[in-house]
């Protein structure tokens, strides 16, 4: 009987242990998020965003996905963008300087994201702008890419300058994960006289079933000693 009520305890501290070990796993979140370009083939206008349900019901509306335009902080110097509705087909425009986005907001443009950064500038690589004088819609484009900043300067677009600083061209990496093993233990009188190391959670519960359960452990729990039994969860 002194027997099957540890094996009762013990069963309810593995559980634990199991639930303890997967939240200690949970990846870091990345420091940089992708932003993604889309074209209108009806306006001429390109549009960029890091919300990839957007992006998605966008794809299914006329416009063209056109793969990462970039990859921008998730922190630094704010971008804002706003919207022209009286432009035929709308028109987006981004900046750093909320102050020429209210001037712009004054004439009749709507705030985009209530008025909160859509981007961040940082990093030590440029994205570029360039202006396009006879259009109204899809004036602006932005760009990692120097060869098609290029191109559209040598079409007449004007106004080529850094619009604002971007991360490098792929993902910050994820923090690196600690690994962890597991430690099965039966301890016989509170001295620990058998161990051993697991790779996985399941190899080390089978573990201490087998040898709570042999003979040999079951015999000295028969002569009266304290058998106790359980797993630790060991960062590796």
């Amino acid at each position: 009987m002194k027997i099957k009520t540890l094996v009762m305890a013990t069963v309810a501290f593995l559980g634990i242990g199991t639930i303890v070990s997967v939240n200690q796993t949970k990846a870091s979140a990345d420091s940089t998020m992708p932003v993604y370009r889309l074209y209108n083939h009806n306006t001429g206008e390109h549009f960029y965003t890091k919300n990839q349900a957007e992006q998605q019901q966008l794809s299914t509306h006329g416009w063209n996905y056109e793969g990462i335009g970039w990859y921008s902080a998730t922190s630094g110097a704010p971008v804002y963008r706003v919207y022209n509705p009286n432009s035929v087909g709308g028109d987006h425009y981004y900046t750093m300087s909320k102050y020429e986005a209210q001037s712009l907001v004054n004439k009749g443009w709507h705030w985009d994201d209530k008025g909160q950064p859509v981007f961040y500038s940082a990093g030590n690589n440029n994205l570029y702008v360039a202006y396009n004088p006879n259009t109204s819609s899809g004036s602006h484009n932005y760009t990692m890419n120097t060869y098609e900043q290029n191109s559209l300067l040598n079409k007449g677009w004007i106004y080529g300058k850094v619009a604002w600083k971007k991360m490098s061209n792929s993902p910050t990496p994820p923090k690196p994960q600690p690994t962890y093993k597991y430690l099965g233990w039966v301890s016989v009188d509170r001295v620990r006289k058998y161990t051993k190391l697991c790779d996985t959670v399941e190899e080390c519960h089978a573990w201490v079933d087998a040898t709570k359960n042999s003979s040999e452990v079951i015999e000295l729990g028969f002569e009266g000693h304290s058998i106790n039994y359980g797993l630790d969860t060991i960062e590796s």
